[in-house]
């Protein structure tokens, strides 16, 4: 569905890469957890699959198609929420359908399924000053969701929530996942959150990038939290642990 086929990239102001020769695959469907060392490209990696970023080599595309020629093939949601104060609930789902210019009724029609879907219908004509935390950023999956895109790109989306709060819409997103379908890239700094929410952990451990370490997950879905307690599991989040301190030291 994703592929980067021998991709390079360096920003302007650098004078040394950031990407080098990076080739990988991401399935339809699949929910695929990003983890690096801060500062390693996560971030680089997710705007050059928005195309916001353009590669010195090599190419990116979806389903055989290069990314410069299609339009609204991925959606991004932020660490922050990033909702308009000024708008209501309602209006800040609609804001994707709205720039593609839209019926007011259709706009209506999909943000009330989609805030009935995440459990926020009667809040749509809030604003998000009424809302906690977790509660935005529900919402800010429901924007994502309603630009129409099947690849959904999560920049550690719950890293500022409390850890009751995260918990719960770590198991909220996995319902979400499974219902849709969706194919995501999560990036986190989280071992267990990746592990529990992943199918594949991708795992950056070099600078420049010249690929991630795959790691299967030998999970099923639905998951519960006890599954992170089994022997296995423990063994894969004290070997990913590992890496990530092997990548800090460098």
């Amino acid at each position: 569905m994703l592929k980067f086929d021998n991709v390079t990239f360096k920003y302007d102001s650098d004078d040394y890469e950031m990407i080098k020769g990076l080739s990988f695959n991401v399935q339809d469907g699949e929910f695929i957890s990003l983890i690096g060392a801060s500062g390693c490209g996560k971030s680089t990696a997710f705007r050059l699959i928005n195309g916001l970023e353009k590669p010195q080599s090599g190419s990116i595309t979806i389903n055989g198609t290069p990314i410069k020629e299609l339009k609204n093939y991925s959606s991004y949601m932020p660490q922050k929420d990033l909702l308009y104060p000024w708008r209501t609930i309602e209006k800040n789902v609609c804001l994707p359908m709205e720039l593609r210019k839209e019926s007011k009724e259709k706009m209506k029609k999909a943000a009330e399924e989609i805030l009935e879907e995440v459990g926020l219908l009667e809040y749509r004509n809030k604003y998000p000053r009424d809302l906690s935390g977790g509660m935005r950023q529900r919402v800010s999956f429901a924007r994502a969701l309603l630009a129409g895109a099947n690849l959904l790109l999560l920049d550690e989306p719950f890293s500022a929530l409390d850890s009751l709060t995260r918990i719960g819409l770590q198991e909220w997103l996995l319902t979400e996942w499974e219902k849709r379908k969706n194919t995501i890239l999560f990036v986190t700094h989280d071992v267990e959150e990746a592990i529990f929410l992943s199918q594949k952990v991708f795992v950056i451990t070099d600078r420049p990038i010249t690929h991630f370490e795959e790691y299967v997950v030998p999970l099923d879905y639905p998951r519960k939290r006890d599954d992170l307690k089994r022997s296995d599991i423990m063994e894969l989040k004290e070997e990913l642990i590992k890496k990530l301190r092997q990548e800090e030291v460098k």
